[in-house]
């Protein structure tokens, strides 16, 4: 008669299947994800060499040993080499996850197992989007952070680029807005430097989107303005997002749970309440790049890129069940950070 580890065996359980089964959902978790900023990129090594020309941080490839080489740069540009963060996280099928099964038979118990099994990786599907959430909201403030909130590199000061700014003086009656935002979009096409861009979105904290909203210049100018589907914050409760002199501005409320060194958690904004981030969209200076994982067999091979995350398997000793391994490899960056502004009231 088979047993529970006989099924967990089976071809339906193998790495690869599991592998595949827990990639089947397109990643989308948070607002950078589902506008789809980030372009994924994978690579056969577990770092990215990063190098500066021209003010833009360029991807330095790597090459087979012995091979054609890279043109040396030069000696006054930076070079950093950016380790990808590797996420693992672990779980098991156990004997508390079965007890008490009223029903049993083989039909019923590879059922009963995918159940289990799914239910195990969609909560770990669920911890791994979370952290590239948080990733991806760090590369958009020009931050390489892990997990806990701990910055890993900042690429401003990394290749001694000054963070672009723009205060909008919210909190004055006689800023002109408009104007204001002319200038960001003016300086955002100058650093894109000819590449092209679908529109500036303002990622905008609560604060900083309630003053704007609600600022003189910009209700005046939308004073006798109407378009269909257009929301207009003379007339409704703008609480998302709304178009104005050709910028996207969204309220940004999202939060993040950072542990503490002492292990317990603060909640940090992804936008601070009272800032907000300039981003133009639809370029190719955002890229996601996805490592190898741990595993004799994929070293030094780019991963698929539907595969973020990877699992294997293991028979637990003394029958006590099956250890579900699960990691992802990422790193988001914009290889061009001085195209993203930072907003100030």
């Amino acid at each position: 008669m088979a047993t529970v580890m006989d099924y967990l065996n089976a071809p339906e359980f193998t790495d690869d299947r599991l592998t595949e089964a827990i990639n089947v959902a397109a990643y989308d978790t948070g607002r950078p994800a589902q506008l789809g900023i980030f372009r994924d990129v994978t690579i056969p090594t577990t770092f990215v060499r990063l190098g500066i020309t021209e003010d833009e941080i360029a991807i330095i490839p790597s090459r087979e040993r012995g091979g054609e080489s890279n043109v040396n740069m030069r000696k006054d540009r930076g070079v950093l080499n950016l380790d990808i963060p590797h996420f693992p996280l672990d779980d098991a099928i156990s004997p508390a996850d079965l007890q008490n099964i009223l029903q049993w038979g083989e039909t019923y118990a590879f059922t009963m197992l995918g159940e289990v099994v799914t239910q195990k990786q969609a909560a770990m599907r669920m911890k791994h989007e979370r952290t590239w959430h948080h990733l991806d909201w760090g590369a958009l403030k020009g931050l390489i952070v892990d997990a806990e909130g701990v910055v890993l590199a900042n690429l401003y000061t990394e290749f001694g680029i000054a963070q672009p700014s723009q205060a909008f003086s919210l909190g004055t009656a006689g800023t002109n807005v408009p104007a204001l935002l002319r200038s960001v979009k003016a300086r955002t096409g100058k650093e894109l430097r000819g590449s092209s861009t679908s529109g500036i979105r303002i990622f905008a904290g609560s604060t900083w989107f309630d003053a704007f909203v609600s600022h003189g210049s910009v209700t005046e100018a939308l004073k006798y303005y109407m378009a269909p589907g257009q929301p207009n914050p003379n007339r409704d409760d703008v609480v998302d997002e709304f178009r104005f002199a050709g910028v996207t501005i969204e309220r940004v409320d999202e939060e993040f749970a950072h542990r503490r060194p002492d292990g317990t958690f603060e909640m940090l904004a992804a936008v601070p309440a009272n800032e907000a981030l300039a981003v133009p969209m639809g370029t190719d200076y955002f890229r996601r790049y996805i490592a190898p994982p741990d595993s004799i067999d994929l070293a030094n091979r780019a991963p698929r890129p539907e595969n973020k995350i990877f699992v294997s398997t293991n028979d637990l000793p003394h029958g006590k069940g099956k250890e579900i391994h699960t990691e992802s490899n990422i790193l988001p960056i914009c290889t061009r950070p001085q195209i993203i502004t930072r907003l100030t009231m």
